[in-house]
């Protein structure tokens, strides 16, 4: 009988927070757990918005094109402890549905959607053009996506990119094996000064390419995966600039190279 995703990700967790504990001293509490989001009903629990499990293995495994989004970590003020029921909605709204405000969610929403979109073929738009928040909300809760944190202890509202990448050596070997799980199409690595577009190179596509100098877009030509080395979404830059910058790279790398595109799976 065929496994789902979560029971994949549950038993590499466990092995991973033995090492964690092991090497680290944490508690349980402190491990963060993620993956491939939950895509089964939407509920209000204790009045936090909750994506439950449901037909993700599935809606995963028959895609065109597959997102993997790998970020830094989970924080202990307003991060949660299991990625895979975000939901990109705001919290404590009773039964109304408004989706959240924060930076972080906008900008991770349209890229996630534009990155697909694109590499599915569909028309690149222009920023004003682009769905609205509630749509890409929508989106976001709907579309294959994978999310990680390459570090999985829960930490402060920043880490430097050296501790990162100290903590990224130190369970390479795990990180790894739940990269390589996913088999995605497409890497969005955003934050961690090129720390985690660098992890995927050493560990997981060793022939990764930049395709221009404005380095978004790296590409692998053995697996014909793409990889965006992003800013970290809740950057305080103009989200106009990056979202076209992104796009304009990809652009000019799909005219180039169509054979990366997905269109069937």
């Amino acid at each position: 009988m065929n496994t789902t995703y979560k029971e994949r990700e549950e038993a590499l967790f466990e092995r991973w927070l033995q090492a964690c504990i092991q090497y680290d001293g944490i508690t349980p509490s402190d491990f963060a757990w993620d993956g491939l989001l939950f895509r089964g009903e939407c509920k209000n629990i204790n009045g936090c918005w909750e994506m439950q499990p449901g037909n993700e293995t599935q809606l995963w495994d028959n895609a065109p094109c597959r997102l993997l989004i790998l970020t830094k970590d989970t924080t202990l003020n307003g991060g949660m402890d299991d990625m895979r029921i975000e939901s990109a909605r705001k919290n404590h709204t009773f039964d109304f549905v408004v989706t959240t405000s924060a930076t972080f969610y906008r900008n991770l929403s349209l890229w996630s959607y534009a990155l697909i979109n694109a590499v599915q073929g569909g028309t690149i738009l222009p920023y004003d053009d682009t769905p609205d928040w509630d749509k890409l909300r929508e989106l976001y809760t709907t579309l294959p996506i994978a999310r990680v944190n390459c570090k999985k202890q829960i930490g402060e509202s920043s880490i430097s990119n050296a501790k990162l990448k100290e903590h990224i050596s130190r369970y390479a070997e795990f990180l790894t094996e739940q990269v390589s799980m996913y088999d995605a199409d497409i890497i969005l690595c955003c934050g961690g000064g090129g720390v985690i577009k660098d992890f995927v190179k050493v560990h997981y596509l060793p022939d990764l390419l930049q395709f221009s100098h404005d380095a978004w877009v790296h590409h692998s030509p053995s697996t014909l995966k793409i990889v965006i080395d992003s800013f970290h979404p809740s950057v305080a830059k103009r989200p106009e600039e990056m979202y076209e910058n992104m796009m304009a790279d990809l652009k000019g790398f799909l005219t180039h190279h169509p054979e990366y595109l997905k269109l069937n799976r």
